[in-house]
């Protein structure tokens, strides 16, 4: 039977009934051939956004894109691999300290990771203000690595997922960006060609993220799932994370591994990692589930103690060095001296503090404000492609709950001398904290859900200590 590209559009613009995966297949396919033009997929993808696809179309999609391209085969079956995946957030370095974890506990974590693009961060930037870090890894070096080191993180490269990258390239002019199936296959195509044995994700929703509520999150959250465990991801396992306020202390590239360095190297007192709080949450719930991904016997409050035990001791630290010494980073300038690395290099770098106008309680800080500040200062980018300053960001003296003076420092900010409309970014900066003469209520966990194969569950966070 001869395909027709015009009679599949119609299917799924009237949502007539479900593709079958032979047609999902064959349009995808001649698509990447050249024999589907874009202004026939920018139809359809306008469709899905209206219409959806159903579960079993998003994991064929994303099964379709992972075969456009190079899949990363294991030889080693015995080590057993987990991968993890966050939506984006503010401050969230969460990937650059759970992987050496992970991997400091016995199992290996091939990690591709990407750029940032508006108001959140991207791994890849941040890792790179390490002299000599690379990330661009072709496939075999990237397994080399995570064999002999336990973890790599790294770009994905062009041999994997073509499909997405032209796809994307599209949607982004076309209005189509925002789909939870198109979303799905995009992320989800990416972590499959990995092929780790599970993947954990991290799924947020907030002021700051890109789900602006816990139901929109969930929706995601499920599709994710879904579509992991449908392509041999088994199993994929998603936390629902509230993303109100930045994420620990920084915002920025630099900053930002700077503050994982000092959370690697261990600490004694836990007042000393306070404003940290929040990213230890984060960093040890998600390498306790992917610890329990291995040997499933094991409670999760078992697998989140060991990985914090092991955070806590700086058992961690010794991966963290080999994983930066095996992508090419200067250890010794940026890691061992990361305290005065900053200082020494950021010659240009002009530092302000802003302080507090008012006496009273920090009952917010905004994140999309800080988020989208942190763009103007040069720390992320507005458009892809170009450079970020790794310098820029923010360093936060307070969080959320916190009791601050007339005169307190809230927060020190780093932007390039020259940088046009600083003062506009400290006065948003300062419209993205709200004080008041009330203390905050107790907050809300970071952590608020879990979401399996078998559905979406409340979850209340481990204790540990």
């Amino acid at each position: 039977m001869i395909f027709n590209p015009v009679e599949f559009l119609r299917i799924r613009r009237f949502d007539l009934r479900e593709h079958t995966d032979d047609e999902i297949e064959e349009f995808l396919k001649s698509y990447l051939q050249q024999e589907i033009p874009d202004y026939q997929m920018a139809a359809w993808l306008m469709a899905v956004c209206c219409q959806g696809l159903s579960a079993r179309e998003t994991a064929t999609l994303t099964r379709c894109m992972v075969e456009s391209g190079e899949q990363l085969v294991w030889k080693d079956k015995t080590t057993y691999r987990v991968d993890k995946h966050s939506t984006g957030g503010v401050g969230d370095k969460i990937s650059i300290v759970l992987a050496p974890l992970v991997a400091s506990l016995g199992l290996q974590v091939p990690m591709m990771a990407g750029r940032g693009l508006g108001h959140t961060g991207g791994t890849i930037d941040k890792l790179e203000s390490i002299p000599g870090f690379r990330t661009d890894w072709s496939v075999a070096d990237f397994q080399r690595i995570c064999q002999e080191t336990g973890c790599i993180i790294n770009t994905t490269g062009p041999t994997l997922c073509p499909a997405d990258a032209k796809l994307y390239a599209l949607r982004d002019v076309t209005g189509t960006v925002w789909s939870i199936p198109l979303i799905t296959g995009s992320i989800m195509s990416k972590k499959i060609a990995e092929r780790p044995d599970s993947l954990v994700l991290d799924v947020k929703y907030g002021v700051g993220a890109f789900s602006p509520s816990r139901e929109a999150a969930q929706e995601l959250a499920e599709s994710l799932v879904a579509t992991g465990e449908a392509n041999g991801l088994t199993p994929t396992t998603a936390f629902l994370t509230r993303m109100e306020q930045p994420i620990g202390w920084a915002v920025g590239n630099w900053l930002e591994v700077h503050e994982c360095i000092q959370l690697l190297k261990g600490w004694q007192k836990d007042e000393d990692i306070r404003k940290s709080r929040d990213l230890i949450d984060l960093i040890v719930h998600q390498a306790g589930q992917m610890l329990r991904h291995q040997d499933p016997k094991q409670s999760l409050a078992d697998c989140v103690q060991k990985a914090y035990t092991q955070l806590k001791s700086g058992g961690a630290y010794a991966k963290w060095v080999e994983m930066v010494q095996a992508q090419g980073g200067d250890v010794e300038a940026a890691v061992d001296n990361c305290d005065t690395f900053m200082a020494t290099n950021a010659t240009n770098t002009a530092t302000f503090e802003l302080k507090a106008r008012n006496a009273g309680f920090v009952v917010d800080i905004n994140a999309m404000t800080i988020g989208l500040v942190g763009v103007d200062l040069g720390a992320g980018r507005k458009q892809a492609g170009t450079s970020v300053d790794p310098w820029a960001g923010m360093s936060f003296s307070v969080k959320m709950g916190d009791r601050v003076e007339v005169g307190d420092v809230l927060v020190t900010v780093f932007h390039d001398k020259n940088l046009a409309g600083a003062l506009e970014c400290y006065e948003r900066i300062y419209e993205a904290f709200e004080i008041s003469s009330e203390p905050v209520a107790e907050l809300p966990p970071i952590i608020t859900h879990m979401v399996t194969k078998d559905g979406c569950q409340e979850m209340n966070m481990v204790p540990y200590s």
